[in-house]
């Protein structure tokens, strides 16, 4: 009887035992899921802002492409209504004038949006690919 008490004895022991290393190792594997759903939850977070703040960037572009449109349509419009090669061709001291300004306005636009876009990468120094030179 002493020997089957024993025996279960050291079965319990060795179930135990077992299970102990069984339980450190859930709880480590546990922690280590804990951190990666803390990751996650902080990318989606940040997944989620990014995605609010295009979305306030696209709404912006929509609201000037609607108006840069509508002033394309009022200016078509005019075109449409006015027959300019008859009117040039009829008073040319009228129309020479607006259409010289007109250019001219056209003109110093592009210029100054070509500065700034000119002036953009000044003060960078470009770095040469040298893997390329020595092969």
């Amino acid at each position: 009887m002493n020997q089957i008490l024993i025996g279960i004895i050291i079965v319990l022991g060795l179930g135990s035992y077992w299970l102990y290393n069984e339980n450190i190792t859930l709880k480590s594997n546990n922690q280590v899921l804990e951190g990666a759903v803390e990751t996650q939850k902080e990318t989606i977070t940040t997944l989620q802002n990014d995605f609010a703040s295009q979305a306030k960037g696209l709404l912006k572009i929509q609201s000037k492409n609607q108006k840069i449109e509508s002033e394309m349509n009022r200016y078509l419009d005019i075109f449409k209504r006015h027959d300019l090669t008859k009117l040039a061709a009829a008073k040319p001291d009228l129309l020479e004038p607006k259409v010289n300004k007109g250019t001219k306005n056209v003109f110093e636009s592009i210029e100054k949006a070509s500065r700034s876009i000119d002036n953009l990468d000044d003060g960078l120094q470009l770095q040469s690919d040298t893997k390329q030179q020595d092969d």
